[in-house]
Formats: structure tokens, C-alpha cells, sequence
């Protein structure tokens, strides 16, 4: 019998989109979520300064990266400058200075072989770090405290370590995607791209792939764009949608094939004044609200009913 288990959620601001802390009663594990734009708030945050597991998620919750680190206050500064992908980091620690270097190192390879064995998520680590020989009972007792991490993971919305159900796996997918069917009314899917994506893929291939988007919204997308990140930090180019395929071993996920005829916007779309629009995950627009805007703002008011520009 499964026993039960008491979860306290901390929302810093009563924003259930921003910065959450989360404890199991009567445990060792603390999972923190924090979003890219909030980073800061890491830097007030003692315990954070203590060895930490880590994962960085995109926003649309289908790639991470996973990492470990003495100090995950320092390790961030780097993530934000040679990742640009992750909108969310989310950072297990164990109270009361819990950890040390190598059991983070063992928890490390530990949840990069779970994740890849899962198959749920894109995992970004290009190598699996050998994992770290622990005593019999101090590795025992850490694969709990994971344990603990993964139900806070899992209950603060990334199914990460959740197993696929490998009978009905897509039939389900299907249901849930019919069931959050998105209603708003949209021609177009700008997609994220960095370094040289748009030249070698979007221009060389006349595609863009890899990107995840619900099976109903598939009909609506006529125009495929990219919002390049820095230092550009604007839609520029789009072209017209010919044709959208699975994209292979990836459930969920497709290549987007354009007629070539890549059109130059006459007003770029740029980002401006409010870092927290820039996208790191695909995002529906329609065109004629692309056209006339100058900046995210602009084309976040317009899309979502949104008062950025009189902020």
C-alpha cells in the first residue's frame, strides 16, 4: 500500500506562474522553480549556494539539460549566458546542507539515465558523466532523497521521471491534446531559433523542426516564422506553410516545410523594452497582428488582450 505523503508549495508573489518552493513534510528535499526572467532571485537564497541536482527546461516542457553543481548561484551565470533555450530552472537541494559534491555527481548520471530511458523529453547533454562510486548505504539513501525529488518534480508540473504507458501511450497523448484544444484564433507559429538555424535550416532546408504542437492546431499554422534570439531579438522573416510531418523518433513533435518563399517583414518585430517576451518555445500568432507590430509588446497586446505598452 502506497503510504501517504504531505507537500507544502510555497508561491512567492501568489504568482502560480513565477517562483515556487517546495518541501515534503518531515523530509530532506526542497525542489525550487524558478523562471528564467526571475533569476534573480536566486542570488537570496543561502541555500542555493549548497551542492545541487538541476535541470533546465525549455517552455514548452519537452527538452532539458541536466546538471550538478557545488553552487548552483554561480553555475546559472553561465547557463544564462551558453543556453539560451530554458525558460525554467528547477533546482533540488537537501535542507540542512544534506549533499556533497559527490553525491550530486551520482545523482547527476542517476537522472540522466532515467530521463533518457523514460523518453519523454529531449535531454540536451550531449555526454552521461560517469556515475560516482557511493557506499552501499550511502547510495541507497540518496536514491531515496531522489525519490522524494521526483515526486516534487512531478507534482510541480514536469513529468520528467514519469513513465511512458507504453500500450496506450499515443491514444492517451491524443485525448489530453483534445481535451486542452486551444480555441484562439491564429495563422501562424513563430518558432525560437539561435546561432545559424535560420541559414542552414530555414532558408538552406525550406523547414524548421523538432517543434512540438498539439495535433488540432496542426490545420490552423499557414505561415511559419523564427524569432531569433541575441543579440537579433526579433521576428523578421516568415514564409508560407506547405506542409507539416511527424518528425521521426520524437512523439509528439514535426518538421514545418515552407514553399521557400521567405518574405522580410517590413517592420520587424523586435523585442524591446521587456526581456520576459522573449520566446524560448513555439508560439501562435496571426499574421496580420505580426504585420502591424513593432515590438513583443505590441504583438503580445494584440494576441493576448495584454497592457504591456502601457507599462
Amino acid at each position: 500500500m502506497a503510504k501517504s505523503r504531505t507537500i507544502q508549495i510555497f508561491l512567492k508573489d501568489s504568482d502560480v506562474d513565477g517562483v515556487k518552493i517546495a518541501n515534503l513534510l518531515n523530509a530532506l528535499a526542497r525542489v525550487y522553480v524558478v523562471p528564467r526572467d526571475k533569476i534573480d532571485f536566486i542570488q537570496s537564497r543561502p541555500d542555493l549556494s549548497t551542492p545541487a541536482l538541476y535541470m533546465l527546461f525549455d517552455d514548452e516542457r519537452s527538452t532539458v539539460y541536466i546538471g550538478e553543481s557545488e553552487n548552483f548561484k554561480n553555475r546559472v551565470i553561465g547557463h544564462l549566458v551558453n543556453k539560451s533555450f530554458w525558460k525554467w530552472a528547477v533546482i533540488c537541494i537537501a535542507q540542512a546542507e544534506g549533499m556533497d559534491k559527490a553525491d550530486v555527481k551520482f545523482l547527476e548520471s542517476y537522472a540522466i539515465n532515467k530521463a533518457i530511458e523514460v523518453g519523454r523529453f529531449e535531454v540536451q547533454n550531449k555526454t552521461n558523466p560517469n556515475q560516482n562510486n557511493l557506499g552501499e548505504f550511502k547510495q541507497a539513501s540518496i536514491i531515496d532523497l531522489f525519490e522524494d525529488f521526483e515526486l516534487l518534480i512531478s507534482t510541480l508540473g514536469f513529468n520528467l521521471f514519469e513513465p511512458l504507458r507504453e500500450d496506450n501511450a499515443e491514444p492517451e497523448q491524443i485525448k489530453q491534446e483534445k481535451k486542452e484544444k486551444d480555441t484562439r484564433e491564429f495563422d501562424t507559429l513563430i518558432c525560437p531559433a539561435t546561432g545559424d538555424g535560420r541559414e542552414m535550416a530555414f532558408e538552406k532546408k525550406s523547414a524548421w523542426w523538432a517543434v512540438r504542437i498539439s495535433h488540432d492546431n496542426i490545420s490552423k499554422i499557414k505561415y511559419v516564422g523564427l524569432y531569433e534570439g541575441a543579440p537579433v531579438s526579433a521576428i523578421r522573416y516568415y514564409a508560407k506553410v506547405v506542409k507539416i510531418e511527424p518528425y521521426p523518433e520524437k512523439p509528439s513533435k514535426y518538421i514545418i516545410h515552407h514553399d521557400g518563399n521567405i518574405i522580410e517583414l517590413e517592420n520587424h518585430v523586435i523585442l524591446g523594452e521587456n526581456p520576459e517576451l522573449s520566446l524560448f518555445g513555439p508560439r501562435y500568432y496571426k499574421l496580420v497582428d505580426i504585420k502591424k507590430s513593432k515590438t513583443m509588446a505590441e504583438l503580445t497586446d494584440y494576441t493576448f488582450g495584454s497592457n504591456y505598452q502601457k507599462k
